[in-house]
C-alpha cells in the first residue's frame, strides 16, 4: 500500500512541474505589482491581464495578451472610464506598444491614480489613428 501511495505521489508531483516552471503573463514575476484582468472588445479574441509596478511617481504598466496577430503593433493607452462600457474618447496617456502580445512601459501617474476607478487600459487593433478598440482591463483597487 506505502508503495503504491508512493508511486502515485511521485506521478502527481512529476505531472505538476511543467505549470509550475511556466513563465507568468509578461514575464513579471508571481506576486509583483497589482495585476487585472483584460478582456477582449469587439469580438477580438484578446484576452489577458495589464500589471501594475509603482516606480515612484510613475507606473510601469506590462500588457500581456494572447490571442493577437503575429506582427502586428498595437497601441496601448490609459483613457479615462468607470468600466471597459463606458470608455471616454481621448487618449490620457500611451504606453508602449504591444508587439507580439506584450507591451512594457512606463506612464507618468502614480499607480494611487491609476487605481482611483476612473482609468482603464485599452489596446487597439494597430498603431494607427482609425483603429478600432480590441481589448480593455478596468484599474480599481
Amino acid at each position: 500500500m506505502k508503495l503504491i501511495f508512493g508511486l502515485a505521489t511521485a506521478a502527481l508531483l512529476l505531472s505538476s512541474a511543467p505549470a509550475i516552471a511556466q513563465a507568468p503573463p509578461g514575464g513579471v514575476p508571481l506576486g509583483a505589482g497589482l495585476q487585472r484582468g483584460v478582456m477582449g472588445l469587439n469580438n477580438s479574441g484578446q484576452n489577458g491581464f495589464v500589471t501594475l509596478l509603482t516606480q515612484g511617481g510613475q507606473t510601469r504598466l506590462v500588457t500581456s495578451l494572447e490571442g493577437t496577430l503575429p506582427g502586428r503593433v498595437q497601441t496601448v493607452a490609459v483613457q479615462r472610464g468607470k468600466t471597459c462600457d463606458a470608455i471616454q474618447p481621448g487618449i490620457v496617456v500611451r504606453s508602449a506598444d504591444l508587439v507580439h502580445g506584450i507591451s512594457r512601459g512606463t506612464i507618468p501617474m502614480t499607480e494611487a491614480r491609476l487605481l482611483s476607478g476612473n482609468y482603464v487600459v485599452v489596446v487597439y487593433s494597430n498603431n494607427t489613428p482609425n483603429a478600432r478598440q480590441v481589448a480593455c482591463g478596468q484599474l480599481y483597487r
